[in-house]
């Protein structure tokens, strides 16, 4: 494995793990987004380094640029989320989402 694989890998699980980290410290829905959205660039970096150690470049790019567009559409439709709790609660606690019901 060569320094720039190494040096990704391991930066893309810094990455992730701050993510997790923050998916677990926030009650902020926005807070939260944020960290679904670090957790996905730490996936990035990892495929990315994956792409690079087998030398499948055309692949990993191919597939990192479908998981780009999928992780934008969750984005919006969280971010969706969170402005509908807000005009419905008035704050964006995601104790006060177990109240809703569908």
């Amino acid at each position: 494995m060569s320094n720039q694989v190494f040096l990704l890998m391991s930066c893309g699980l810094l990455v992730l793990m701050l993510g997790v980290y923050m998916l677990i410290l926030y009650r902020n829905l926005l807070r939260l987004i944020i960290a679904v959205e670090v957790v996905a660039k730490g996936m990035t970096l990892i495929f990315l380094a994956a792409g690079i150690h087998r030398q499948e470049i055309g692949l990993i790019q191919s597939l990192l640029v479908t998981f780009i567009i999928v992780e934008t559409v969750l984005a919006a439709i969280m971010l969706a989320l969170a402005v509908r709790a807000h005009k419905i609660y008035g704050s964006l606690d995601i104790r006060n989402l177990s109240k809703l019901r569908g």
